[in-house]
């Protein structure tokens, strides 16, 4: 289903238009807000807010609107994603005892970095498997962000496992030759 039939169905019915929205993008969604609150422990959250997420998408998206709705989807996911794992690290900066003696020592400069270049090439990947498009950034994605088998992503996806097996491989050489502009080697 693309974006204008799922338009056509929030003006006609916003209750079948809200059905339409969750089953196409409750994924893509879901897998955005994974990548980010993963990092922070939150994983427990990420269906809630994915639930958030698209229910303000229902409420506040304007039919009228020409951008993506795919776009516009991503975006307040990765963006309320990150509000609560900023939330999350607040919380638990304010709940660490100085005075224990069971604290961890403070990450070196070389962590930090790490860190840092770790999670730009987290994005650079990320960007580029949903550059490659659906049916095939899902299937990497859940191949490799959620460790499912073919047979189960056949059947998210609808599928043959076989066919899976074989656009995973296509989709691994396109991902391959896209990241070699930015000197990554899968």
């Amino acid at each position: 289903m693309n974006d204008k039939e799922i338009k056509e169905k929030i003006e006609r019915s916003r209750d079948e238009g809200f059905r339409a929205l969750f089953d196409e993008y409750w994924q893509y969604a879901y897998t955005i807000i994974y990548s980010i609150l993963n990092k922070y422990g939150c994983v427990r959250d990420a269906e809630d807010c994915t639930a958030d997420v698209l229910s303000d998408v229902m409420i506040k998206y304007d039919t009228g609107f020409d951008g993506s709705l795919k776009a516009y989807i991503g975006t307040t996911a990765r963006n309320r994603a990150i509000d609560i794992a900023r939330s999350a690290s607040k919380k638990n900066a304010r709940s660490i005892e100085m005075e224990s003696e069971e604290y961890e020592a403070l990450p070196s400069k070389e962590n930090i970095a790490e860190k840092i270049e770790n999670s730009e090439l987290t994005k650079i990947l990320l960007d580029n498997i949903e550059a490659l498009g659906e049916p095939d950034s899902v299937i990497i994605i859940q191949k490799y962000f959620f460790e499912r088998s073919s047979t189960e992503i056949g059947k998210i996806t609808g599928i043959n496992p076989i066919t899976v097996r074989s656009r995973l491989k296509r989709a691994l050489n396109k991902l391959k030759v896209q990241l070699e502009r930015f000197d990554i080697t899968l």
